[in-house]
């Protein structure tokens, strides 16, 4: 090659010019190729559940929000729980939110006998004699209130309910319902206090940090509901006063014990 021939500088130039920019437009096509496979890898793993692969974990979360809804409206999940005996039929309680609240129930009572320990309409309408007859079982028991509006609420509480005036009983296992969003929707403590159930010659609460979740007046023929830091619920009936239609309160009965009750 004669270097000393200009327009052969220029060629040599010319074809290392072209060449570099083949070779960058090939290592851009790889580029665009690889970032499509990957890219196509990330959704297919994505489609096929891979519980290790997560491509936005926003969308992750609005996902299952809506999973969690859906789940918690279906009725044939919750028909598959294999229900223990009630003592009674209840004048509140469907099997579909009796079905939803037996799952949410702490282990001591799975696949325990449902027994009434107290009803306004078989025992009479007084706080006293709910608080005496919680005392034939103690240990977790569910208070079921149904206002006029036709909203069912209310709280598993611990027994025995002894008024004490100013002094909160229960623990962590315990929870607030309610059914007015069509289906039950259980709310747990949040950890901001420890005012789960107060019990009073006057009156009987659960809930607490400025309102009660569940308040009952000693007649047990009117009531209130509102926020509670305790649970961190909404108002449990259908307006914040109501007025009370049915009580019952329920225990967990070991079968072979029934018989000394």
């Amino acid at each position: 090659m004669d270097r000393s021939n200009p327009s052969s500088d220029s060629a040599i130039k010319g074809n290392g010019g072209k060449r570099s920019l083949l070779s960058k437009g090939k290592q851009s096509l790889s580029k665009v190729i690889y970032q499509a496979a990957r890219f196509g890898g990330y959704r297919s793993q994505e489609r096929k559940g891979n519980p290790d692969m997560k491509v936005d974990d926003r969308n992750d979360l609005e996902f299952t929000g809506v999973e969690m809804r859906h789940i918690q409206k279906a009725e044939k999940p919750m028909a598959l729980v294999d229900l223990p005996d009630i003592s009674e039929p209840s004048l509140l309680l469907t099997e579909i939110t009796r079905t939803a609240l037996y799952a949410s129930m702490p282990a001591l009572v799975q696949g325990r006998k449902w027994l009434l320990l107290y009803s306004t309409w078989r025992h009479g309408i007084s706080l006293s004699s709910l608080y005496r007859r919680s005392m034939l079982w103690p240990g977790p028991s569910l208070l079921v209130v149904g206002d006029r509006k036709g909203a069912v609420f209310g709280a598993l509480v611990e027994a025995p309910l002894r008024p004490t005036n100013k002094k909160y009983q229960g623990t962590n296992d315990t929870f607030v319902f309610t059914t007015t969003p069509g289906n039950p929707v259980i709310f747990r403590p949040t950890g901001a206090n420890r005012y789960f159930t107060l019990c009073s010659t006057d009156f009987l609460a659960v809930g607490g940090g400025g309102h009660f979740a569940l308040y009952l007046d000693s007649d047990l023929l009117s009531g209130s509901s509102s926020f509670s830091e305790t649970y961190g619920n909404p108002c449990l009936a259908h307006s914040k006063d109501f007025e009370v239609k049915e009580v019952e309160l329920w225990g967990f009965v070991i079968h072979a014990l029934l018989l000394l009750i």
